[in-house]
């Protein structure tokens, strides 16, 4: 018995958001369907929030690096005691051996919390890297095969994954034109994997 091939778990949300008939036509313009899937299928990506990326609140996240610095600073002060002076230098204890070689155990954690720091004022929700990156790969791959960017279509269907009806076409083509430079880049990098794929490919 034969019939229609069963719809993906993306081609189910675009079905309940009306939108397959913008797949459609990027379809039509020249895209393959199953590589189009395949990159709306990462939409997960754009949860960068800090409950998925960490498992925690920003504000228990902030907490637990001040807790680090707490925590080296009270290694500092047990280190500068009478009995840690005893049992790493007089009496070379094993696991107090080496205590003061650089870096110290306090040192490193300060910069463990230096670096964590870093990555909360990188990361996370309001710089939306990972967002970023998934839409200028999903446009220079439309871009790529139809020698346009097929704004209206496209923008219909990252709306329809992210289920967000404010992402509107006027959104869309003004973060278009903001990250043109990691567009091209990643039309750079298809490029070289298509080429790469072609060569490798048997005759």
């Amino acid at each position: 018995m034969t019939g229609k091939k069963p719809f993906s778990s993306i081609e189910t949300v675009f079905q309940d958001h009306e939108a397959l008939r913008h797949l459609q036509a990027l379809v039509d313009a020249g895209c393959d369907r199953n590589e189009l899937i395949m990159l709306m299928d990462l939409a997960f990506l754009a949860d960068e929030s800090w409950e998925t990326q960490i498992g925690m609140r920003l504000r228990d996240f902030k907490g637990a690096i001040t807790g680090i610095r707490h925590c080296a600073d009270t290694i500092d002060r047990l280190n500068r005691s009478e009995l840690i002076y005893r049992a790493s230098i007089e009496h070379r204890i094993p696991g107090f051996v080496g205590l003061w070689e650089s870096p110290t155990l306090a040192e490193r954690l300060r910069e463990y919390a230096t670096v964590l720091d870093w990555l909360r004022r990188f990361f996370g929700p309001k710089r939306s890297i990972r967002l970023h990156v998934w839409k200028a790969w999903i446009v220079a791959v439309v871009t790529e095969d139809t020698k346009k960017p097929h704004d209206s279509e496209v923008s219909f269907l990252i709306a329809a994954l992210l289920d967000n009806p404010k992402y509107s076409l006027a959104a869309h083509q003004r973060w278009r034109l903001k990250h043109l430079h990691h567009i091209e880049v990643m039309r750079k990098k298809l490029q070289d994997r298509r080429l790469k794929r072609a060569f490798l490919s048997p005759r």
